[in-house]
């Protein structure tokens, strides 16, 4: 009975961290992938926001458009998959900006070579 309690009490917690934060979250580092684009506490306040929308946006497509009955479940795997999505862009992002710069790098050593001859 106690047990009960705390795991019901443990999946509100998880649920509204997930539904509240997770996507906006996600949705964030996609859209400014370096570290110094945005401060944490601005990270943490448009993540909220966006997971907010992004909730209401995704409900709302996976039954207006995709005719997809709303369910607790249906909706979760919708915000999952649409975290998920973010996550492969913010990582896709990342390994660009590493190759671009490498590229910079290598780019601004040739040049300074040949200035030096």
């Amino acid at each position: 009975m106690i047990i009960s309690g705390v795991l019901e009490a443990l999946r509100i917690v998880f649920g509204l961290i997930f539904l509240l934060f997770v996507p906006g979250y996600t949705l964030i580092l996609a859209l400014f992938p370096k570290k110094e684009e945005l401060s944490f506490i601005e990270r943490i306040g448009f993540a909220g926001v966006l997971s907010i929308v992004a909730d209401l946006l995704t409900t709302l497509f996976i039954d207006l458009v995709l005719h997809i009955p709303t369910t607790a479940v249906n909706i979760f795997v919708a915000l999952l998959s649409l975290s998920a999505l973010a996550l492969i862009i913010w990582r896709i992002e990342i390994l660009l900006i590493k190759m671009l710069e490498k590229r910079e790098q290598s780019k601004e050593g040739v040049e300074a070579k040949n200035e030096e001859d």
